[in-house]
């Protein structure tokens, strides 16, 4: 008996002092990986960038990386802006404007972001209306589902619902599977990430081929239904949804850039509006021809901030002047 019972003994301890001698040899030669982002990142998907690194964001089982609160252009609530309470005030119509980078704007506390320049032309109006920003880096609409499901505690009237751009991306696996491969990262991990073994094994375990096929991060069949859900979705709170189109400019020479599949998108944008009778802002056409609104290929000057806030508020205005009158 102590015969068989030796041999797995010392093949268990050989493998563990072998774990061991591992271990401390990572340690000595100072070999770490902090974070543990071990997604492979394409030249193009930023996710793991949010999801990992940038500061701005803790991970979300749900939302994958979410707004973290008081910290850089993010109050408290994690919203951008003045924090607002749960219910409006007497007379009071909330606005809340749902988008990514281009809906959230620049970074720095007062810098330049489409919302509050609509909040100030619709101020100037003497028009007793709040507007919440709430857009975040990176978003798609997969993500822009569920952050106006938790939004429309603030009871707004009217949603501003403005994606496409990070739909569109092409990358190695959509947002769905990216989801369903960080919550597993996140579940294994948490054990993991105290050994720099653990970490080594871990990297080598999530990583993946870059030379896979490239796939939208949302399909544009489930972005419209993203867009309908949103819809149905303000209307059973009692909000009007109003939908944009996703500005961008400059040439396409890479014919696997967004920009090839982003006027599908913003035409998916235009049908959903039509076919839910919904008031739709089509800011693509608005800023065609117009680079020197952009600050690179997707994303605003403060210029062409204060011009979109002005465009968004003028097709506003008739339904806001109504709502006032009620």
């Amino acid at each position: 008996m102590k015969t068989r019972l030796f041999k797995p003994l010392l093949v268990l301890a050989s493998v563990f002092l072998a774990l061991l001698v591992a271990e401390q040899t990572l340690r000595l030669i100072g070999w770490e990986y902090k974070p543990l982002s071990v997604e492979v990142r394409d030249r193009d998907d930023a996710r793991g960038f949010h999801l990992f690194d940038d500061d701005h964001f803790v991970y979300d089982p749900r939302l994958l990386w979410r707004p973290r609160h008081n910290f850089g252009v993010f109050n408290a609530q994690g919203y951008r802006g003045p924090e607002v309470s749960r219910d409006p005030s007497p007379g009071e119509i909330r606005i809340l404007a749902v988008g990514d980078s281009n809906t959230l704007g620049w970074a720095g506390e007062n810098s330049a972001n489409w919302p509050a320049e609509l909040a100030d032309r619709l101020a100037a109006l003497g028009t007793d209306v709040t507007v919440i920003n709430a857009g975040v880096w990176g978003y798609s609409s997969a993500q822009g589902l569920v952050r106006l499901e938790e939004s429309l505690s603030f009871r707004p009237a009217l949603v501003l619902i403005s994606f496409g751009s990070n739909d569109a991306h092409r990358v190695r696996r959509s947002d769905r599977e990216f989801a369903a491969g960080s919550q597993w990262l996140r579940r294994i991990t948490r054990w993991l990430t105290q050994y720099r073994l653990g970490q080594l094994v871990a990297v080598n375990l999530r990583s993946e081929s870059s030379t896979g096929p490239l796939v939208p991060r949302v399909p544009l069949d489930k972005y419209r239904d993203n867009l309908e859900r949103m819809a149905a979705m303000a209307r059973s709170s009692g909000a009007q949804p109003v939908f944009l189109t996703r500005p961008f400019t400059g040439t396409i020479n890479d014919p696997l850039v967004w920009k090839n599949f982003a006027f599908d998108y913003n035409a998916a944008t235009v049908q959903t509006a039509e076919s839910e009778r919904a008031m739709v802002v089509d800011l693509y056409t608005s800023f065609k021809g117009r680079p020197e609104f952009f600050s690179d290929e997707s994303h605003f000057t403060a210029d062409g901030h204060r011009l979109a806030g002005g465009i968004v508020a003028d097709h506003l205005r008739p339904f806001l002047s109504k709502l006032a009158r009620e």
